[in-house]
């Protein structure tokens, strides 16, 4: 209203800023603190959208048919394992699949609401300095029965760590291995009539690979010099498996050779240079080894771009993008790409599977709400001086967090996967989130309605 394009145009004067704020609720405006909306960094990224597109929803749509479906009102069954394709109407049906969703979130020992009823005579309250101890839940959420539970009391796969150096240490990918082997051990024994799909995301602790598996990432570009070779370092182990450790406490490490690569027609490369070479047993160097692939041009690609391997373009040297160094081309390559996790092959030896989310969405993993509802309720809670009471809190918190409440967060994950699978944009996929937040899935006219709702017209109509 203030600028003097406006003012011509209708024929006004300066406003006072008074004036102004009266008139702003008029226009259906609030004065408060913008919300936090889904955060786009990455979201759009080339390789993150080819993961979704190419790996996560042809899976999860795959084993989609045989969920159960749940109505976001009543929390109650509303297609028993369905729909069904025509395939599967004659008996016997095929067994109903149970996606369980797999997280770990931080509780802080200091963390409380920042805003609340004061008094107006109230003195202002010493504050602990920093957020106090943390500590770390993991756990497996589903829609068919919540926090996965056994059948025995007190048998439940949720786990509190007290992170930290000197305390209960860290979680890594050991953790998550026997995490995930409790649980399969507890739906093995209990839940035996349905088949499991464990859903992870995509943190480094999840999708680490075993020793000596194909990975580009530590790899020199050239032959080492003489006197010297290149291994995947391993921590080095005694003689009853024990890791061995320094004066100072650290890991001893070892070298071991790193397993040979294939071939486009699946013969085997081998990594380091073979007998009757002059560099017997010496690692190639990332340039041999794409050479030998038919990129005569690795030699004049540099190492990797950047300290951080941070390139322009995820996809580069795959199709059509142009190599950018010789890191990131042999990363790209099918079989160093397609190497399975530790958790792929512990999982599926005993007959279960896995999904991978795409990285940069969580609103595709119904208990990241979870942890924010628990969140909710353990800030309420009064200040905990003292360790002890943190974890009572914490397990109350989580405790709250009811199964219909879990369905509701998991139809709403589920709308976004079906906005995504319909090729609808972050934005557009957030608008129809909201216009249907009741419903499982958005109607396929949700582009129309999202260009009439903010006014943009179709260029066949004009």
């Amino acid at each position: 209203m203030a600028r003097q394009d406006v003012k011509e145009r209708h024929g006004t004067k300066d406003i006072s800023l008074p004036t102004g704020c009266r008139w702003m609720p008029e226009l259906r405006m609030q004065w408060r603190k913008h919300n936090k909306g889904m955060y786009k960094d990455g979201h759009e990224r080339a390789d993150v959208q080819l993961h979704l597109h190419a790996k996560y929803l042809p899976k999860w749509y795959a084993y989609e048919p045989r969920m159960r479906h749940w109505d976001f009102e009543t929390g109650e069954e509303s297609v028993p394992y369905g729909p069904w394709p025509r395939d599967y109407e004659a008996p016997p049906r095929p067994r109903p699949v149970v996606a369980w969703f797999h997280d770990e979130s931080t509780f802080a020992q200091h963390d409380r609401r920042q805003s609340q009823w004061v008094h107006e005579d109230a003195s202002p309250l010493p504050l602990p300095k920093g957020e106090g101890a943390s500590t770390m839940v993991a756990d497996f959420v589903s829609a068919d029965y919540g926090w996965l539970r056994g059948k025995s009391e007190g048998d439940a796969t949720r786990l509190l760590l007290k992170v930290g150096k000197n305390r209960d240490g860290y979680f890594q990918n050991e953790n998550v291995l026997e995490h995930v082997h409790k649980a399969m051990d507890i739906l093995k024994r209990d839940y035996p009539e349905e088949d499991h799909l464990f859903i992870f995301d995509n943190a480094p602790t999840h999708t680490k690979r075993a020793p000596g598996e194909l990975s580009a990432l530590k790899m020199p570009k050239g032959i080492p010099k003489a006197g010297t070779n290149w291994g995947v370092e391993v921590p080095m182990r005694d003689d009853e498996g024990g890791i061995v450790h320094a004066a100072n406490g650290k890991p001893r490490k070892t070298k071991i050779r790193m397993r040979d690569a294939k071939f486009a027609d699946g013969t085997a490369q081998p990594l380091y240079f073979p007998e009757g070479h002059p560099r017997a047993g010496i690692f190639k160097g990332m340039a041999v080894i794409l050479e030998e692939r038919g990129f005569a041009f690795a030699h004049d690609l540099r190492a990797q771009c950047g300290k951080n391997f941070k390139c322009l373009n995820l996809l580069a040297g795959t199709q059509g993008v142009p190599a950018c160094c010789c890191r990131r081309l042999l990363y790209n390559q099918p079989d160093f790409a397609g190497v399975r996790s530790l958790l792929e092959n512990e999982c599926e030896a005993r007959g279960f599977d896995t999904l991978f989310l795409p990285k940069f969405h969580p609103e595709l993993n119904p208990i990241e709400q979870c942890w924010g509802r628990a969140k909710l309720k353990y800030r309420v809670n009064p200040p905990t001086p003292t360790e002890a009471e943190v974890e009572g809190n914490v397990i109350a918190a989580l405790d709250s967090v009811t199964l219909s409440l879990i369905r509701k967060y998991c139809v709403r994950s589920q709308r976004f996967t079906d906005a995504y699978h319909k090729g609808l944009s972050t934005e557009i996929a957030v608008w129809a989130g909201k216009k249907y937040h009741g419903h499982r899935v958005v109607p396929n006219t949700v582009l129309n309605m999202f260009d009439e709702a903010h006014g943009i017209v179709a260029a066949t109509k004009k």
